[in-house]
Order: C-alpha cells, then sequence, then structure tokens
C-alpha cells in the first residue's frame, strides 16, 4: 500500500503596512542617490524596498567595477595613450563623493587611488568594498530614521486610484504572497526592470524602435528586428590570484567553439568555423602579458579591466574584472535552444518574450544559461589558453572566483543590465537630439553642443551610442542546440557619438501616470539613447534628480501631473 504524506497548508505572517512620503523601489545606484538627495532636501519617511542585500546595483551586485563615465572629444584627438576617450564633464554631485571616497579608501588599502591600472579607465574598486562605502554614505540618514530599508522584496502588485499610484505590494524573492503594502505619497521606480512601472499600468517601451516611431537615422525598419532584440547582458567576474593553480570545474554544455574571441589562440584555432550568420566578425584581444611586464597598462584578457594590480599594490594580489572584451556578453534574441525548451514549458511562447515583460522565474533561465556562458570562458582561459601559451606566468588557472559576492556560485548577485523597460515620459529623448551630425568619427570630431538645448535639463552627459552585439548566430551545420557567438547587428555598434548633451526633467515624469518618477534606467529615452546613459555617473545624477524632483514636489505641495497644471512653458517656475 503506498504510503501517505500529510500536507501541512503553509501559513503567513499578516502583511506589514506601511505609509510614508517617499518609496523608492529598487536600491541601485539611482536608487541610493535618490533617497540621500531627498532625505538631505528634508524629506522624512523615505522606504527603500530591494530584491536584493546590496546598495549599489552595476557597481556592486553587478560587479560592473571597473568605472565608465561621460567621455567626449578634445582638440587634441581621441583621449590619452592608455585610455579611449577623455571625461567630457568633471566629476560632480553624488557621484564625485562617492569616487572620493572610493578612491581614499584604494589609497589607504592598496597604495593607490587608482590600483588596477586597467586599459579600459582609471578608477577600479572590488565590488564589496564599494558596496561597504554606499552603506556608510547613506547610513547618518538611516539611523535619523529618515530613511528605512527593506532588503529582499520585489514589486508583485500596485493600487492605482483616479490615475494615480498610491500603493505597491512587494513579497519575498524567497517566495510566497505579497507581506508588504507600501503606500506612498510618490513613488521613485529606481529597480532593474522597471517593475513598478509594469505593475501599475504605466505606459512604456522596450525593445528595438522603429525608425517610424522616432525618425532615429540609425533605427531599423519596422519588423526588421525581433522584440526581444536589445542590448546584452553579461554576467561579470571577479577573479582573484590564487598562490597555487585553482581551476574552476567544467561548466554544464561546455564548448570550446563558443569562445573563439577569447583570444588570439582561440580565434585562430576557430576562424574557420561557418555560422549561420555571415562575416560576424572574430576579433580578439591578447590573453595575458608577458613575464616581467603584467603591471603595464595594456589591452589583454588580464589587463583590460584589472581591478587590483598585485605587483604594485600593498595586498601583493591581482584582481580582475572579466565582463566582456573575451565573448562573455549575452544576446537576448534567437536563444539557445535548452533556454528555449525550459522557457517554453513555462508559458507558450516565452521564448519570444522581450526579458523586460519575463516573469521572474522566466528571466531566471535566462540568467542560469548566462551565468553557464561566463563560466565558459574562465574555463576555456584556464584550459585550451593555458596549453597553447608557452609563457604561463601569469596563467587564468592561478586566478580562482572571488568569495566577496557571499553566493554559492561565488558570481555577482545579478547580470549587468545595459538595457530594460522605458518609461512613456512627458518627453521621450531622441538619437537626434544629441548625435553628432557631421559626419566625423571618433578620430577627427570636435567638442560641440547637442542639437537639441532642452530649457529644463537637469545634469549633463556625454558619451557613444555604445551597442555591444546585441545578434547571436549558430553554426550552420549544428544550429540552435550547438555552440554560437554574438555579433553586431547593423547600425548597432560604437561609432555613433553624442555631442554635449543634457537631460530633461520631462524624462522622469511618466505620460499618464502622477505618483510615480522614473530612475535608473526607466527613463524617457528610445532604445537608442539608452546605450549612451547608463554608465556609472549618469545612473548616480539620474537618481540624484529624482530625489530632488521628488523633494520639490512633496515639500512645495506640486502633484506631479505637471503636464496639467504647467506643461512645459512654466516649468522655468518650479
Amino acid at each position: 500500500m503506498a504510503s501517505m504524506t500529510s500536507v501541512v497548508p503553509t501559513t503567513w505572517a499578516a502583511p506589514e503596512q506601511i505609509q510614508c512620503n517617499l518609496l523608492i523601489a529598487g536600491a541601485t545606484e539611482s536608487g541610493w542617490a535618490a533617497a540621500i538627495q531627498a532625505a538631505r532636501l528634508g524629506i522624512d519617511e523615505i522606504v527603500i524596498v530591494h530584491d536584493g542585500r546590496w546598495f549599489g546595483g552595476q557597481y556592486t551586485e553587478q560587479a560592473l567595477s571597473c568605472v565608465d563615465e561621460n567621455k567626449g572629444m578634445d582638440t587634441e584627438g581621441w583621449g590619452v595613450p592608455w585610455h579611449p576617450m577623455r571625461r567630457a564633464f568633471h566629476r560632480s554631485g553624488l557621484f564625485k563623493e562617492l569616487m572620493d571616497r572610493i578612491e581614499a579608501f584604494n589609497t589607504e588599502k592598496y597604495g593607490s587611488p587608482m590600483p588596477g591600472k586597467p586599459w579600459h579607465g582609471p578608477s577600479t574598486f572590488r565590488p564589496a568594498e564599494a558596496e561597504a562605502i554606499f552603506s556608510e554614505m547613506i547610513q547618518p540618514w538611516i539611523d535619523a530614521g529618515q530613511i528605512r530599508v527593506i532588503w529582499n522584496r520585489y514589486p508583485l502588485e500596485a493600487d492605482v486610484h483616479d490615475s494615480r499610484l498610491r500603493q505597491v505590494s512587494f513579497a519575498p524573492v524567497a517566495g510566497g504572497p505579497a507581506d508588504l503594502h507600501v503606500q506612498a505619497k510618490l513613488t521613485i521606480d529606481a529597480t532593474d526592470w522597471g517593475e513598478v512601472i509594469q505593475r501599475c499600468g504605466a505606459a512604456y517601451e522596450c525593445g528595438p524602435d522603429p525608425k517610424s516611431r522616432y525618425g532615429e537615422p540609425s533605427a531599423p525598419r519596422p519588423g526588421t528586428f525581433p522584440i526581444n532584440e536589445m542590448n546584452p547582458i553579461t554576467w561579470a567576474m571577479i577573479v582573484v590570484e590564487s598562490r597555487v593553480e585553482t581551476p574552476i570545474p567544467r561548466p554544464k554544455r561546455f564548448d570550446d567553439r563558443n569562445y573563439p574571441r577569447a583570444t588570439g589562440f582561440s580565434q585562430k584555432a576557430f576562424e574557420h568555423l561557418t555560422w549561420d550568420v555571415a562575416n560576424p566578425g572574430l576579433g580578439s584581444i591578447g590573453h595575458w602579458p608577458p613575464a616581467g611586464a603584467a603591471s603595464n597598462r595594456q589591452l589583454t584578457v588580464y589587463t583590460v579591466r584589472r581591478l587590483v594590480d598585485g605587483f604594485t599594490s600593498r595586498d601583493g594580489q591581482t584582481s580582475i574584472l572579466l565582463n566582456y572584451m573575451n565573448g562573455q556578453d549575452y544576446p537576448l534574441e534567437r536563444l539557445p535552444q535548452p533556454v528555449v525548451d525550459a522557457l517554453e514549458a513555462t508559458e507558450p511562447g516565452a521564448s519570444q518574450k522581450n526579458i523586460v515583460e519575463m516573469t521572474r522565474t522566466q528571466r531566471q533561465i535566462v540568467f542560469d544559461d548566462a551565468k553557464q556562458h561566463a563560466r565558459g570562458v574562465l574555463y576555456h582561459l584556464q584550459n585550451f589558453v593555458h596549453e597553447s601559451a608557452t609563457d604561463r606566468t601569469h596563467s587564468f588557472r592561478k586566478f580562482h572566483l572571488s568569495q566577496e559576492f557571499g553566493t554559492p556560485d561565488h558570481l555577482p548577485p545579478k547580470p549587468y543590465i545595459r538595457e530594460g523597460l522605458r518609461l512613456r515620459a512627458m518627453y521621450m529623448m531622441r538619437e537626434q537630439d544629441g548625435r553628432n551630425r557631421d559626419g566625423v568619427t571618433k578620430q577627427d570630431a570636435r567638442p560641440r553642443f547637442s542639437h537639441v538645448r532642452y530649457p529644463d535639463g537637469l545634469f549633463a552627459w556625454q558619451f557613444h551610442y555604445d551597442f555591444h552585439r546585441t545578434g547571436r548566430t549558430y553554426l550552420t551545420d549544428e544550429g540552435p542546440s550547438g555552440p554560437w557567438i554574438d555579433y553586431h547587428k547593423p547600425n548597432r555598434h560604437t561609432n555613433f557619438i553624442s555631442d554635449r548633451c543634457t537631460f530633461p526633467l520631462r524624462s522622469l515624469i511618466p505620460e499618464t501616470m502622477d505618483g510615480l518618477l522614473g530612475a535608473q534606467g526607466n527613463l524617457g529615452f528610445s532604445s537608442i539613447v539608452s546605450a549612451a546613459i547608463r554608465l556609472h555617473d549618469q545612473r548616480i545624477h539620474v537618481g540624484q534628480a529624482a530625489g530632488a524632483t521628488a523633494a520639490v514636489s512633496l515639500r512645495e505641495g506640486l502633484d506631479l501631473a505637471w503636464r496639467t497644471k504647467c506643461r512645459f512653458g512654466n516649468l522655468g517656475r518650479i
């Protein structure tokens, strides 16, 4: 006789009810900055709810720890010998405060404010050390009771009355029904995927913008790109020097043919392969420096985004960020067959959805494969490239995954997210507003200001419209069950640059929903513009601007239905 198993119904505690002035969904760098700025301007009863346990977003839990910031041209050419671009603007605001503290910490611990000497940018940090500084900077307002932080909750539902967001309900990341209801006079969505915007029904966009939408010169024709085409995610890895060889286990479904871009050895070995997209391009960089030259700035996997140079730092241990130069990016279209099968098992058509609109369970399926792909990069470096090199002095077999994240797999809690949801705002920033349209190249561009100068500009920015390879191509004789590489789709590259631009207040304010502001990447801009406004400093500037806007609105009793009260003509009076 089969045994009987009694099922005891799960009991849940009564949901907590909170009322506050300002709710900030997301402790990302943008949400963090919004909270500090609002608190400095005298707003109390600020509540931050986050779906993890770290402040800092891309700095920390996404592990993009080699700083990207506003960069532009000067009259002497394209940057300096060891850096691809010069800063277009001086550091300012909370971004400067943060970087000053990070660089002071680096000086004390490593003996230099910029201890990595990477090829790509001067400023680096270890993610966990940066998170401690994020926490330290916000702590005075937490201690004073102005800011309350609630961890490991994500937006599940929203209550809207008369086109105004009134309440957001949050559920535990570990599972279960909503156990937290937050009523707020004003809410800022600083989440990774615009989850509050989605839950409350505010208008948004995701995926490619056809040329017919905003008339952008490099936008695709309608129907040429699928809805899930967008800037890829990347599961970054921090590796730390070991005293002995510490190779990782072979990842599931590993195939060296996934990584012809990893190094010159890899490219030479696999350049004969035939892909189902013609001429995908197989450029690569060097593997690691030769003995005696490892401390130099140079374009190798080892040094392109090195965080700490162990040869000159006080701790004598090299730390390296691995995050894209070696084929680590993970495109979000034409997903591998095992991923398609797993997604379709959750819901018919799930594999064709844009990742923004996937459920958290569906996103996790994509995330798990992106993690495996990233691990494959390290395994390829530690084995194939190690065996191919004659000088193994700085082999990646002598590196291990950092344990600073406290995760079981020693990877960051989240992938680096370049593009997500785009809020339908009072103003949608377009490529032609700021793009250099003189037909000049990176090498001979001159500094100039953008074609459109927003009267409600909040902060300045300049960058190139930076699309990583958004397409995926498979081997012609194996199809989507076999190896793949990424490739640049038409007009998705880094060749188009912006002039010196500003960011308009209207791009924070929803087109239709009151009581809500966008932040992080949930902003009023096109997909193309989102590729240029996603850097470390820009995300903090966005958050600080959103926090200031929220504080003025709350303090002055302004309704965020500015579209009906003042439209654009009277913004200068506010």
